[in-house]
């Protein structure tokens, strides 16, 4: 495997150096294990950027991390990031059989490979659901299992935030599935137990324990995944500053330090309350519309994506979604042409074409990327896999 003993070296230094620093600044806890002693797929469910490393910390082995390919064409961090721990690049656009590829020969090779099944940071608390491609590859790889959760990432750095505060973190060791058990169950069985070995609600765990999450400007950003506003039913109307949020048409709360919302008129305590309603309501708002646009945000960029590390500008403009195409910087694209659309990062937005091309679209100030991928399913009646992730 290449520089496989340099990549262990990385990860043993960084244990003794970088660890007991990002404890301390993320307050984080966990239980030590020895191994995994034998090829693992580690799985664990995804909150913060931070996540490889703070599972990392709670293995005696080194392991290796899947990585979306946006992430590694970011300049010079990107270099380092993949010098020092080579992880896998994936385009969450597509079907990327090549990461596949490259996770099934690691592992074959004696290597430990952590997966981060949902594909994407929670936007609203909850943990997203498991693409029922994840028992087939463990299946196929014929690893171990072991499922890892971590616990107050959604509100030590939510995914819509500028800033991130100072609470509690915690990893826990869940359970461990030999090759053989794995061997004996169905697919549908495999992902039913990651699902409910990783599955954490921020919001039903603060009831249970309440933990205050300190620091500055904690609503900024939050119009990035609160989209649609429950006073006038407009979307991208929601405007952050400080620790309160407001609409154009007088709507005011506060984002509080225990991750509740508070307002006067507000119908919501918590953001899987405010995300649920929202996603149910645009889907009346995409059915009852015309070919008139559905919603759109100007000073867009779009990049076209010509490998896992380079893309390129072509243009920069409005972008608007109708039930018939997306249309960005002058170019459109045909709705029925599109096969996918994921939001990576805060809002970054990604789509494919059934041609086999990728784009990116960039934004310079605060827009929610998510209301793009919820009308698209909407309009595609795609699965709703990723849909809270």
């Amino acid at each position: 495997m290449k520089n496989y003993l340099f990549h262990r070296f990385v990860f043993v230094l960084l244990r003794y150096t970088a660890v007991p620093f990002i404890k301390r600044a993320m307050r984080y806890s966990c239980e030590k294990r020895k191994g995994p002693d034998v090829p693992s797929i580690i799985i664990a469910n995804h909150n913060i950027d931070l996540d490889p490393g703070l599972v990392a910390m709670a293995f005696s082995r080194h392991m290796y991390f899947i990585a979306s390919e946006h992430a590694l064409r970011n300049g010079f961090g990107s270099k380092l990031l993949k010098f020092a721990f080579a992880p896998i690049p994936i385009n969450k656009s597509k079907a990327d059989v090549f990461a596949i590829k490259d996770m099934l020969n690691k592992l074959k090779e004696g290597a430990n490979i952590c997966l981060f099944a949902e594909g994407d940071r929670s936007f609203n608390g909850t943990t997203g659901p498991i693409p029922p491609s994840t028992a087939k590859l463990i299946k196929t790889s014929g690893a171990d299992l072991i499922t890892f959760r971590l616990e107050g990432g959604y509100f030590t750095n939510p995914r819509w935030a500028k800033k991130r505060r100072r609470g509690r973190m915690t990893g826990r060791y869940i359970n461990k599935y030999s090759a053989a058990e794995l061997k004996s169950m169905s697919n549908p069985e495999i992902n039913a137990l990651i699902e409910r070995d990783i599955y954490e609600d921020a919001y039903e765990r603060q009831k249970a324990n309440l933990v205050r999450f300190t620091g500055k400007d904690l609503a900024e950003n939050i119009e990035t995944v609160l989209y649609l506003c429950p006073a006038c039913e407009k979307i991208g109307t929601i405007r952050s500053e400080g620790n309160r949020f407001s609409c154009s048409c007088g709507l005011e709360a506060e984002y509080t330090e225990t991750g509740l919302l508070s307002g006067d008129a507000l119908p919501f305590s918590t953001m899987t309350e405010w995300d649920d309603w929202q996603r149910a309501k645009l889907e009346e708002i995409v059915g009852a519309s015309g070919k008139e646009t559905i919603c759109s945000d100007e000073g867009q960029s779009l990049l076209f994506v010509h490998s896992a590390r380079d893309s390129s500008l072509i243009g920069t403009g409005l972008m608007t979604i109708s039930r018939d195409s997306l249309c960005c910087a002058g170019y459109a694209f045909p709705i029925d042409q599109i096969m996918r659309v994921v939001v990576a990062g805060q809002m970054l937005l990604l789509f494919a074409l059934k041609d086999g091309t990728s784009y990116e679209v960039h934004s310079n100030s605060p827009r929610s990327a998510l209301k793009y991928r919820e009308i698209f399913r909407i309009l595609t009646g795609a699965s709703a896999q990723g849909t809270r992730d």
